[in-house]
């Protein structure tokens, strides 16, 4: 309680007019960065996920996307999943407890939270360490405290090491000298006829070689009243089956502050936290039970120095604490019996150490060499059976293995321009990326991974990349040792080995006619011990993790981004085909399509600016083509042949659209922002792949309506 407490008066706090002596540089260059920018100067934004150093995006050795402030505020999104959900490549599901991000025809499946990718706040790792997930919705960070969110699509291992598996999302933060003004927001919805608000504040500044910022955000989200859908050929819900109490309450806040000078360098202290505090009846170990509450914050502190000592040498080195632990005691309800529940105790405390040293042998030719150093100490899952005596047992299963997980990882990068570099002037426009890497752990065995890649500006219209790299997702120490809820559930194996993966990428980008711009890439992964969930059979009486399988996956991306008249807008497509291989115990070697990812994604939108009148008109669109059913529910589908005998989730087509202002100034201090969302205008109904014995169905017809207020 007293930690809530603390929180919850720093939001207080937040919304009183801040009486700090920061200055604010509201018409400085850099308040305009990434607000007012251009088509042009979007695609030639500078990005520092690609290599660890600002490069243009043009010249990335990866397939990047970048999310700009201004469109986030412009589209209207309250969440990273929202704004992610909108690249190509990226399909996101949702048991209503947290966004499951799948990619490039690729999903975690059953309790995997978005773990494919590695997600970072100014490159800080903040997965949940217990289980490697990654939870995406509003608790992550204040949407408000967002510069850009730049996007890689395919392997990053040699670079970011464990988890850096299929792609990279990189939550690049702003600074308090270009933060514009300091704001309150506050929106309201009606969500499947429930009422829903959240509150969010932001404020900071710069006075001399200080730099501030602080922003939180807290939200109440009532998705009750849903009905789950049938597996083909069962009637076990009807109509009158719903959820209850299906809320969320996400709370999150962002604070960092810098000290730079040409003498000292560059200081910076930033820390996050996220509160996630939910109850969600579509979770696969309790469906409609009405009684299932996670409760838990997830922080990191990090302390980084930053120094050119010439003109030759770049340095940095940071510091950083994460820790997890319980708010409250969570209740996990499997059955609708009163007079027991199941309690979960798990959590983390983490070091991470890096360093960094660049030789810059010229502006495009450098080395880099880096060591970082991860150190996790971890009270592994563990579920109790209580009753309402209070008598506390442990659940059978799982093991005891060790707690300290330690991993050392030493990498090298080159960026080499040959024609700079060894006077090769016929090959100008040619760039090479090699980058290398040697993870040492205790606990899993040790992986070295790599990447090249190519980039070959043609002209100043168009260029090219080919890249190939290989990329690790370790075993999660839940995984490994977990024991289970319920007879029958999950249980871990300390004997699962990191899943590898191959991906050989080709993109060509550029631009069509003025102001219209186009991204393509072509791929190709392979994945190796791809950790599947088994389904109980022969002497295996629980769903077990195992490296059981290959995946070959293969596909088409393109994108399309235009500023004509007054509209801007962005187009993408994307089309895979990923079969996986593995050998079933009652068919022997199979191969079969990938479950859970739709096969083709349509996304669409455009803003149209009427400037006259103050306003902003933004429409999106997804088109969700058809997609095969969780094995989970295959298996109760079909529980012998259910490996090959499944069954498909019908395709659908979204529409949001989002009015709001511009430059309204109803005081005389700042700008009002006003808006209103409709998400789902068309009131479609759908559903995503379900776990248990049902599929999970999507929001109708929601409205919101925001105020931001500039101070």
């Amino acid at each position: 309680m007293k930690m809530k407490f603390l929180y919850l008066s720093f939001i207080v706090l937040c919304l009183c007019k801040p009486i700090m002596s920061f200055s604010q540089n509201a018409d400085t260059t850099a308040s305009d960065n990434l607000f007012n920018l251009s088509l042009e100067d979007l695609m030639n934004i500078e990005i520092v996920s690609a290599v660890r150093q600002n490069q243009n995006i043009a010249d990335a050795p990866s397939v990047v996307s970048v999310i700009t402030e201004k469109q986030i505020k412009e589209r209207g999104y309250l969440s990273i999943d929202e704004a992610i959900n909108s690249i190509a490549g990226f399909d996101m599901i949702t048991d209503h407890f947290q966004p499951n991000l799948g990619i490039r025809g690729i999903n975690g499946g059953m309790r995997s939270w978005s773990r494919l990718v590695k997600v970072m706040i100014d490159g800080q790792n903040v997965s949940f360490r217990s289980s490697s997930d990654n939870f995406l919705d509003a608790s992550l960070i204040p949407i408000n405290a967002i510069e850009k969110i730049e996007i890689i699509r395919g392997p990053n291992s040699a670079l970011y090491g464990k988890n850096a598996f299929l792609g990279v999302i990189n939550i690049i933060t702003k600074s308090g000298s270009n933060l514009e003004k300091s704001s309150i927001g506050h929106y309201l919805a009606h969500i499947n006829q429930n009422s829903s608000f959240g509150i969010n504040t932001i404020w900071g500044g710069q006075k001399g070689d200080v730099d501030f910022i602080f922003a939180s955000s807290y939200s109440q989200i009532d998705k009750s009243g849903l009905s789950p859908k049938n597996i083909p050929g069962s009637q076990t819900y009807t109509s009158a089956d719903q959820s209850k109490y299906n809320e969320s309450h996400p709370l999150s806040v962002f604070m960092k502050i810098s000290y730079e000078n040409e003498k000292t360098g560059k200081i910076i202290l930033d820390a996050n936290q996220q509160i996630i505090n939910s109850h969600s009846d579509f979770l696969d170990w309790g469906s409609l039970t009405h009684n299932n509450t996670l409760n838990f914050i997830k922080s990191h502190e990090r302390i980084s120095y930053y120094k050119n000592i010439n003109e030759l040498f770049e340095t940095s080195v940071s510091l950083s604490h994460s820790s997890a632990e319980q708010l409250h005691q969570e209740i996990l309800d499997n059955d609708l019996d009163p007079t027991n529940w199941i309690e979960r105790d798990v959590g983390y405390t983490s070091f991470d150490i890096n360093g960094n040293i660049s030789y810059l042998f010229d502006d495009i030719n450098n080395l880099s060499f880096g060591i970082d150093y991860t150190t996790d100490q971890h009270n592994h899952q563990k579920y109790y059976t209580v009753n309402n005596i209070g008598i506390k047992t442990l659940n059978p299963g799982g093991t005891s293995g060790p707690n300290t997980f330690n991993d050392l990882g030493i990498y090298l990068q080159m960026i080499l321009n040959p024609a700079k570099f060894f006077k090769l002037n016929f090959i100008k426009n040619l760039t090479l990326t090699a980058g290398y890497r040697f993870d040492y752990h205790n606990i899993y065995e040790d992986v070295l991974t790599y990447r090249i890649a190519a980039v070959y500006n043609i002209d100043n219209h168009y260029s090219t990349k080919l890249m190939y790299g290989t990329s690790f997702n370790a075993p999660s120490p839940t995984q490994l040792y977990t024991n289970y809820i319920s007879p029958g559930g999950i249980v871990g194996n300390p004997n699962l080995k990191p899943e590898k993966a191959k991906t050989l990428e080709w993109a060509f980008l550029g631009r069509v006619v003025e102001n219209v711009h186009f991204n393509t890439s072509i791929y190709y992964t392979k994945m190796d011990n791809k950790i599947e969930y088994v389904i109980p059979y022969g002497q295996i009486s629980n769903i077990t993790a195992l490296n059981l399988s290959t995946i070959y996956s293969a596909g088409f991306e393109m994108e399309l981004n235009a500023n004509v008249f007054n509209n801007t807008g962005y187009a993408n497509y994307s089309y895979q085909r990923s079969i996986l291989e593995k050998t079933d115990p009652l068919l022997q070697d199979i191969q079969i399509k990938t479950s859970l990812y739709p096969t083709h994604i349509f996304k669409f939108g455009d803003v149209y600016h009427i400037k006259k009148f103050y306003t902003n008109i933004n429409i999106e669109a997804k088109y969700i083509s058809s997609r095969i059913a969780s094995n989970q529910n295959n298996f109760i589908y079909d529980p012998i042949y259910y490996t090959t005998n499944r069954y498909e989730l019908d395709s659908y087509f979204i529409v949001d659209l989002t009015i709001s202002s511009t430059n309204l100034k109803i005081f005389e201090k700042g700008e009002t922002k006003l808006s209103f969302r409709i998400q789902n205008l068309l009131d479609t109904e759908f559903y995503y792949p379900g776990f248990s014995d049902f599929d999970i169905p999507g929001l109708g017809r929601t409205y919101y309506f925001s105020i931001i207020q500039s101070i």
